[in-house]
C-alpha cells in the first residue's frame, strides 16, 4: 500500500468516527414530530428487515444440512466436506459482498468496520484464541454452533433444546465472570488490525486473492468428494433446487448464506452475527438494581439493536422450520445424547462470549474484514474441534 493510500484510509477512517461520534450526540438533541415518525418508521424497517435475514439465514442453513449434528463431528475428522464446502463458499461470498459495498455504500461499510474493529481493541489474542478454543470444543461436543442452534431447534431435532439450555448457562456464567476475565490480560493492538493493514497492501488485492483462494479450495473439495457422496438423500425423487428440496448443494447454500452479509450491512449497519442474543437474554433475569452489579450485562439489556437479536435468532427458527417441513425432513435428524448436548451448549456460547464472536460472527464476519484477531478466533475453533474429534474418534465418540 503507497503512503498516498494509507493516508486516504486514515483520513476515510477519521471522518467515519467523526460521523459517529455526531451520531452519538444526537439523542440528547430535541426532536420534533417529524423526527419522532421518521425515528419509528426507521425502527420498525429495521425490524422488518432484521426479521427477513433472520429467516432467510435459518432457511439456507438448514437446507445445507450442516446443521445436523454427524455432519458437524464429521467434518471435524475428514469424514465429509458438507460443512467445510459451506463454510468457505459463505466466507468468500461475504468478502464479495464487502467488495460491492466499498464500490456501492463505502462510508455505510466504513461505520461497521469501525464499529467491529472497536468490539475487539479491548482484547487480547490470549482471550480471543481461548475463546476459539473453547468454542471449538462445544462444536465437537454438540455437534453444533450457537447460531446452529435455532436451526436445531426449528428442523425438530432432539435435545437441541438442551444445547439451548446450556448455552443459556454459558452467557450467564460469562456475564457474571466477564469483569475478573477481562482483567486477567491486556488489550493487544494486533488483534484490531487487519491482514492489509499489516502488510500494507490494498485491501481489494487482499480480499481478491482470499476469494479465489476459497472457491479454489470448494472446487477441488468438490472435484475430490462430490457432495452427493457426503449426503444420503432420504428421498431421492427431491433432489432438484426448490423451496422444496431435501438438501441444496452446499457451495449454493453456502454462498446465499454469505451474501446475506451484504443486505445485513447495506440495510442494518451491522455484520453478521448471533451469539450476543444468548447475553441478552440472560440479562433479561436480572433486575436494573443487580444489573448495576453487572455492566457488562447490562449493555446488552436495553436498545433496539440488543432486542433485535433475539428477534433474528426467533426467525431463524421459524426459517429452519419451514425449511424442514417443506423438504419433509422435520424431526428426521439423529441427535448427539443429553449430556453432549448440555455440555458441549456450555461450551459453545462461553467461548463465543468470550472471544466475543461465534463462527458467523469472527468465522465469517471478523475474517471477511480481515481482522486479525477473528482468524485467529476462526482458526482456534476449528484446531480444538478437530483435534478433539480425532481424540474421540479413537474412543467411539462418533460411532
Amino acid at each position: 500500500m503507497s503512503s498516498n493510500q494509507a493516508t486516504t484510509i486514515a483520513v476515510e477512517h477519521q471522518e467515519v468516527n467523526n460521523s459517529l461520534i455526531n451520531e452519538e450526540r444526537s439523542p440528547n438533541e430535541p426532536k420534533s414530530p417529524n423526527n419522532n415518525k421518521n425515528s419509528i418508521l426507521h425502527d420498525l424497517i429495521f425490524i422488518v428487515i432484521t426479521c427477513v435475514i433472520g429467516f432467510c439465514f435459518g432457511f439456507i442453513l438448514e437446507k445445507c444440512k450442516v446443521y445436523e449434528p454427524k455432519f458437524i463431528r464429521q467434518q471435524m475428522i475428514f469424514n465429509k466436506f458438507l460443512m467445510m464446502k459451506m463454510f468457505f463458499s459463505a466466507l468468500a461470498a461475504s468478502m464479495l459482498s464487502i467488495l460491492f459495498l466499498n464500490l456501492i455504500s463505502k462510508k455505510k461499510y466504513l461505520k461497521v468496520f469501525e464499529s467491529y474493529r472497536d468490539m475487539l481493541k479491548p482484547k487480547s489474542l490470549l482471550i480471543v484464541s481461548a475463546g476459539g478454543l473453547i468454542l471449538g470444543l462445544g462444536m465437537t461436543i454438540a455437534g453444533s454452533c450457537p447460531g446452529m442452534i435455532f436451526v436445531q431447534l426449528g428442523a425438530g431435532v432432539n435435545y437441541s433444546y438442551l444445547t439451548l439450555i446450556g448455552g443459556l448457562l454459558g452467557a450467564l456464567v460469562h456475564g457474571l465472570l466477564n469483569s475478573y476475565l477481562t482483567k486477567s490480560s491486556q488489550p493487544d493492538p494486533i488483534t484490531s488490525k487487519t491482514i492489509f493493514e499489516v502488510i500494507r497492501i490494498n485491501h481489494f488485492v487482499v480480499h481478491i486473492i482470499f476469494i479465489v483462494l476459497l472457491y479454489g479450495g470448494v472446487a477441488l473439495m468438490e472435484i475430490l468428494v462430490p457432495w452427493k457422496k457426503d449426503y444420503a438423500f432420504r428421498n431421492d425423487s427431491n433432489s432438484s433446487f426448490s423451496l422444496t428440496s431435501e438438501v441444496w448443494h452446499p457451495i449454493l447454500a453456502g454462498s446465499l448464506l454469505g451474501f446475506l452479509q451484504f443486505f445485513s450491512i447495506l440495510f442494518l449497519s451491522k455484520s453478521l452475527g448471533s451469539s450476543s442474543c444468548f447475553t441478552t437474554a440472560v440479562s433479561l433475569i436480572f433486575s436494573f438494581k443487580c444489573l448495576e452489579k453487572f455492566p457488562y450485562l447490562k449493555k446488552f439489556r436495553f436498545g433496539l439493536v440488543n432486542y433485535s437479536i433475539l428477534l433474528f435468532v426467533l426467525f431463524t427458527f421459524g426459517g429452519s422450520m419451514s425449511s424442514a417441513f417443506l423438504g419433509g425432513v422435520f424431526n428426521k435428524t439423529s441427535p448427539v445424547n443429553p449430556f453432549d448436548a448440555v455440555l458441549g451448549g456450555f461450551l459453545l456460547v462461553f467461548g463465543a462470549r468470550l472471544a466475543g464472536g461465534c463462527n458467523t460472527g469472527h468465522g465469517i464476519s471478523g475474517t471477511s474484514h480481515l481482522f486479525i484477531g477473528s482468524i485467529i478466533a476462526m482458526m482456534s475453533m476449528f484446531a480444538s474441534g478437530i483435534l478433539l474429534g480425532f481424540y474421540a474418534f479413537t474412543n467411539d465418540f462418533f460411532l
